[in-house]
């Protein structure tokens, strides 16, 4: 028998508490690999969003695949279940196995066609895009918070988080000597370096109990939560929570930070700075002007001479524009990916429905339990302070589940759009890019490229998922046509199949 691994996971460990999907995942690829003759060589169950790179079951099923060469399949629930970002993607790419998404009935192997490939990209693409909307849904209840005059976030080092207020209190721990920071650096006779020695000598620890760096201690000393206002998003609010500074001494401190950190002045703003790393030495590619009219941009030399040679702005923009060329696509092609982004829409929708009716369920659970907690307390059954504290606990994971319903239906919406957006961003690339200036060509590169360098006078970029495989499925049609075989682009071509 041919052996897999199965890899299961939940967003939270809330979800797994609830019994979310856990058990049905596991049983379904259970199921899928008795009925495929497949045996199973291990299971893993993660607790973990798929957002993130870094997940500890999923890095242990990497390391196993890569020592075990005799386990050719994963078994997995759906795309969105194995990954959110491209980092694992491309971990997962690199292993060469045969991923199964058995709800979506669709099997991945190293020899499938840039078609099939495609499409599992876009799906990552847009489940990525599911949870920033979900992020973005959060942002906005604290952006609310935050024009209610309330610290919306972790509450920084002297502050504590409420849980019953929904604000933030005065650590009376770290409070005093944050106060004592903010005097003695007001004198002016404190450097950073001698303030971080000052805070470690009187005790300030992190939260999770280590010294508090020069970074950090900067940080502190210019953010003005301590006089009772903060930034959130940019927008300077009034607070209120209770200051820990006086304003005048905040004042005088924010004067002498800035007499000892005084940062170079730039004298232009270079589109291309920081985009590309040389090809030679790996410094970075920096710009400079030249009687005060031409723009070149060239090495570093952080590492020492580099026999590299300066490049105009407008080679390198024209250099780095070729490459979205490769993006347009034939109408055939467009329509095809679209119906096939349309039967990947109502599988999404699937998903939200079922999520959705979870909750729901879970939330009526809770209005029984809590009727109930009600009857045994007027029939004094339980104590007053029992059923206070549970009847606070039930009502709070309430207002959580509407909220996450609220976020379920919001968020994803426009699933189908995106992709379209997608694509079509592709189809105009080239022509958007030429139309630009030098600052909105950066940001298209940034949304497209991952990887640009300059080596012997050409600059290359490495596009993004997935329009590296939309480019790899225009070649792969130009190459078919070049072939002069019609019959064969008919029948084998990945978008006309």
């Amino acid at each position: 028998m041919k052996k897999c691994v199965i890899y299961v996971r939940v967003s939270s460990k809330e979800q797994s508490e609830k019994g979310f999907s856990i058990s049905s995942q596991r049983e379904l690829l259970i199921s899928y690999a008795k009925k495929e003759k497949l045996k199973i060589e291990k299971i893993f169950e993660e607790v973990e969003s798929a957002k993130k790179a870094g997940r500890k079951k999923f890095e242990e099923m990497v390391k196993l695949l890569r020592k075990n060469g005799s386990i050719e399949h994963i078994l997995v629930e759906k795309t969105d279940r194995l990954t959110r970002n491209f980092r694992d993607v491309v971990k997962i790419d690199d292993l060469g196995r045969t991923i199964h998404f058995v709800k979506e009935g669709n099997i991945l192997t190293p020899d499938s066609k840039s078609g099939e490939k495609l499409m599992h990209d876009i799906k990552v693409v847009l489940a990525k895009n599911y949870i920033d909307n979900l992020s973005e849904e959060t942002s906005k209840g604290m952006l609310e918070k935050a024009r209610q005059n309330i610290w919306p976030s972790v509450a920084p080092l002297g502050y504590l988080n409420n849980r019953e207020t929904k604000r933030i209190d005065v650590d009376f721990k770290r409070a005093p000597i944050i106060r004592e920071l903010f005097e003695e650096y007001s004198s002016g006779k404190m450097s950073l370096r001698s303030a971080t020695k000052y805070a470690k000598e009187k005790g300030l620890r992190s939260k999770k109990g280590n010294t508090v760096s020069q970074s950090n201690i900067y940080k502190i000393l210019i953010n003005p939560i301590y006089i009772g206002d903060f930034v959130w998003k940019g927008v300077y609010y009034k607070g209120s929570h209770n200051p820990i500074v006086s304003r005048e001494v905040f004042d005088r401190v924010q004067i002498a930070v800035r007499n000892k950190s005084k940062p170079a002045k730039r004298k232009h703003d270079l589109a291309f700075r920081g985009l590309a790393r040389c090809g030679n030495c790996g410094c970075m590619i920096t710009g400079e002007f030249k009687k005060e009219k031409y723009t070149y941009y060239r090495c570093t030399r952080m590492r020492g001479n580099c026999v590299e040679k300066p490049i105009t702005e407008s080679r390198l923009a024209e250099m780095l524009g070729e490459p979205l060329k490769r993006l347009r696509m034939t109408d055939e092609r467009l329509e095809w990916i679209i119906e096939a982004l349309k039967e990947s829409h109502q599988e999404e929708k699937k998903y939200k429905a079922e999520e959705i009716r979870k909750l729901e369920s879970e939330y009526e659970g809770l209005s029984w339990k809590i009727d109930k907690l009600y009857e045994d307390k007027l029939e004094d059954v339980i104590p007053p302070n029992f059923w206070k504290s549970k009847f606070k606990e039930y009502q709070s994971r309430q207002d959580k589940i509407t909220e996450l319903i609220e976020e379920h239906r919001t968020a994803g919406k426009d699933y189908l759009e995106n992709g379209v957006r997608i694509l079509e961003l592709a189809q105009k690339a080239y022509s958007l890019y030429v139309m630009q200036d030098s600052f909105e060509k950066r940001k298209l590169l940034d949304l497209l490229y991952w990887n640009c360098t300059l080596e012997g006078g050409i600059a290359k970029g490495e596009l993004r998922k997935p329009f590296d495989l939309i480019a790899d499925g225009v070649a792969e049609e130009e190459r078919l046509i070049k072939e002069k075989a019609p019959e064969k682009a008919l029948n084998e071509n990945w978008l006309l199949r």
